[in-house]
């Protein structure tokens, strides 16, 4: 089996071909199919292999030409990676063994040109895969509000407001994380190592076959460290969008905070929620950090048992020291790039959770979106009935009991009665902002349901007893969207009783209200509502308490603004203060989620025990 050369003991040329056929078809071959399939079914699971699809088909396709100049940068300088492995054969057996002066000159030049070509693929792939990842991240932010301004109010009772901002700022970037992880993964990191792999099988089989042996080994290793941060990632995200709600509460309820003195208990909460975020950023790098240790000593049994064979292989059969200087050359600039790719599927395990918190919400139906277009709402008169109205927030707590009402159009009316009557509810139904499980409700005997919801929105104004306002100008506040000239906002502002004091600020129109309208005082915030609606001139009108926060002087002069305002139109104030409804043509007395009766305010005091009770109990509460 042996001949002799070199006084040393070699393998015959058959033996040694045959050993390696053997080697490659009864090791490296399956080796290899066994990684693919690990990879495949392991680590490619159907879940996040969909999830990847819709990512690449509707953020990813329109950036298809920058994607092909990134891989094209990629293949660039992979192929200059391995290019550089390769050369330190000729490097060290032309100049070191040979000691060949022209390959002393022509082989730094070409080492430093096929560096500087890299570095310029890497810069120009770093910059074109920012723009683009900067773009999707403004996409994504861009389609979630639009989803939520397309939900409907129960939506946003289900889902707080801190969990809607965590997911349109912090989850957003999840789908470029996503991308670029793959694009990453693919483009640089395996390309790289596949070149690299390429320069070791030139080099020699065996060596290779070795080199590979790791990597079933890191797959499974890796699978099994997934899931843990996946829930780490699903964790951390809950306890952003806890620091988020904190900072909300304690910024808009500043005033009450400071009076009851709750500074420590917001610091503790605060804290608490900090803390649970550092322990999870801690875990989740611990978990991630595991994968270095498994490829270092991997790495370690590889190299040495790499150069125990090649030093048998100098030994027997005189092999030159520059094959296999390419041959680590290449291993260890594989080194890197194989540890990446290690850790990436436990990077797109995170980036998975907040990708697929943002498609939980883009795959919610529209309840405000009309599959099929329907007709606009045509208001004549404003004529509004509730036939047989059944409705509850919750299953088996009805707040509407087959409720029967009509409001006469270009009427005034009422809603008086006890709290948790329904009073609200029927305001919020009439809006659509939410739909009956029972009976019509119609405005001019055209159903609200089946009409546009835009239109039945545009032909009905609201004044909310809170005044909300959004954070801008006085202005913008009273334009409210609308295209109107400045003229309109001031005559809409003095009809409120509201440019007096505008004009005193130092702004004047274009003075900042502040977040919540925090810049004014509860009077003018309402006063600022009011100009609102009556700019929006809508047939009908919804005014909850709408003076509630005014003063008496204030209070007459904005009743006298509203007399003209209503006139001629269907009006429903919901009231708490029965000054404000003495001179409806109609008070509807509502109780328990029914119509108790309907009057004028002399003719419930005549007849209704309820309507009289409660109007000398505010009689009584006044005095």
């Amino acid at each position: 089996m042996t001949i002799q050369g070199k006084n040393q003991p070699v393998l015959r040329p058959g033996a040694l071909a045959l050993s390696i056929k053997l080697l490659r078809e009864r090791a490296l071959e399956p080796a290899l199919a066994f990684s693919t399939k690990l990879v495949r079914e392991r680590l490619l699971d159907p879940t996040l292999v969909e999830l990847l699809r819709r990512i690449v088909t509707e953020f990813g396709r329109r950036a298809t030409r920058q994607y092909i100049v990134a891989f094209a940068c990629m293949t660039v300088a992979s192929a200059c990676t391995a290019l550089s492995a390769w050369m330190m054969k000729d490097t060290i057996n032309k100049i070191f063994v040979d000691r060949d002066t022209v390959a002393l000159i022509w082989i730094p030049i070409a080492v430093l040109v096929v560096f500087g070509v890299k570095g310029a693929a890497s810069y120009w792939q770093d910059v074109i895969l920012s723009k683009i990842g900067n773009r999707i991240v403004a996409e994504v932010q861009a389609r979630l509000f639009e989803k939520f301004m397309r939900m409907d109010v129960k939506f946003f009772q289900r889902n707080p407001s801190n969990e809607l901002i965590t997911r349109i700022t912090y989850n957003a970037s999840s789908v470029r994380d996503m991308l670029n992880l793959v694009t990453l993964g693919v483009g640089r990191d395996l390309m790289t190592l596949l070149g690299l792999i390429v320069v070791m099988l030139s080099q020699d089989l065996v060596l290779s076959a070795i080199a590979l042996i790791g990597g079933p080994i890191c797959v499974v290793g890796v699978r099994k460290l997934v899931e843990r941060v996946r829930k780490a990632a699903q964790s951390e995200i809950s306890s952003m969008a806890d620091i988020v709600a904190l900072t909300r509460e304690a910024s808009q309820g500043i005033r009450v905070v400071k009076a009851f003195q709750l500074e420590p208990e917001f610091e503790r909460r605060i804290g608490t929620a900090i803390a649970a975020v550092e322990r999870l950023n801690v875990r989740m790098a611990t978990v991630q950090a595991r994968v270095s240790p498994l490829m270092e000593t991997l790495g370690g049994i590889v190299i040495a048992l790499v150069i125990l064979y090649a030093g048998w292989r100098n030994l027997s059969f005189g092999d030159t020291p520059g094959q296999f200087f390419a041959f680590i050359a290449a291993l260890l600039l594989a080194a890197e790039p194989a540890k990446r790719l290690s850790k990436i599927r436990l990077q797109i395990a995170t980036a998975q959770v907040g990708a697929t918190m943002i498609y939980d919400v883009l795959d919610l139906p529209e309840p405000e979106t009309d599959v099929t277009p329907r007709p606009p709402l045509r208001v004549q008169n404003g004529s509004i009935r509730f036939a047989g109205v059944h409705f509850s927030y919750e299953p088996g707590n009805p707040v509407l009991k087959g409720l029967d009402a009509h409001f006469e159009g270009g009427k005034r009316h009422a809603l008086v009665g006890p709290s948790g009557g329904g009073k609200t509810t029927i305001v919020n139904l009439l809006q659509r902002f939410w739909l009956p499980s029972g009976g019509r409700i119609l405005i001019d005997d055209q159903p609200i349901d089946s009409v546009d919801v835009k239109s039945l929105r545009s032909n009905v104004s609201f004044v909310s007893q809170d005044a909300f306002l959004f954070e801008g100008t006085i202005r913008e506040n009273i334009r409210a969207g609308l295209d109107v000239s400045d003229r309109e906002i001031r005559d809409a502002a003095m009809a409120a009783r509201a440019d007096e004091f505008i004009q005193q600020l130092p702004g004047g129109y274009e003075s900042r209200v502040g977040e919540l309208g925090s810049h004014l005082s509860g009077g003018q915030r309402q006063r600022i509502s009011i100009a609102r609606a009556m700019l929006r001139n809508s047939p009908i009108i919804i005014l909850d308490e709408p003076t509630s926060a005014l003063d008496s002087e204030t209070e007459k002069a904005i009743e006298a603004a509203t007399a003209g305002l209503l006139a001629g139109r269907t009006s429903i104030t919901i009231a708490h203060r029965f000054a404000t409804v003495l001179k409806s043509d109609a008070i509807h007395v509502i109780e328990n989620g029914r119509v108790a009766d309907v009057g004028t305010h002399d003719e419930l005091l005549a007849r209704s025990v309820l309507y009289k009770r409660l109007y000398e109990l505010q009689l009584g509460a006044n005095e």
